[in-house]
């Protein structure tokens, strides 16, 4: 689903314009975003938990020439569905 796709269908099932429902998603999205740069995690019921997670530094190696090289920090963000994602998932048939 695009941006625009999830506007529209939004739009339809809110009874909303879709510069409105355009302006909800963007605030939305820029308060979520602006919260995980703060280091903060969201947790949105029914849905998940997005957070950062920081990972220090460590020593690699370079498995053709067995050369170690030290691997910066970093920060990376992390998704964990929620359980209702996550049995409605389960239910699911696999297409093959």
């Amino acid at each position: 689903m695009t941006n625009q796709e999830l506007i529209a269908a939004l739009a339809k099932r809110m009874g909303w314009t879709q510069r409105e429902t355009s302006d909800v998603l963007e605030s939305t999205i820029s308060l979520i975003r602006e919260n995980l740069e703060d280091g903060n995690s969201i947790n949105i019921q029914g849905f998940g938990l997005f957070e950062t997670k920081k990972k220090g530094e460590r020593i690699s190696v370079n498995p053709v020439s067995k050369q170690r090289f030290l691997v910066p920090p970093k920060i990376s963000l992390s998704f964990r569905p929620g359980q209702t994602i996550k049995d409605n998932l389960k239910k699911l048939e696999v297409d093959e």
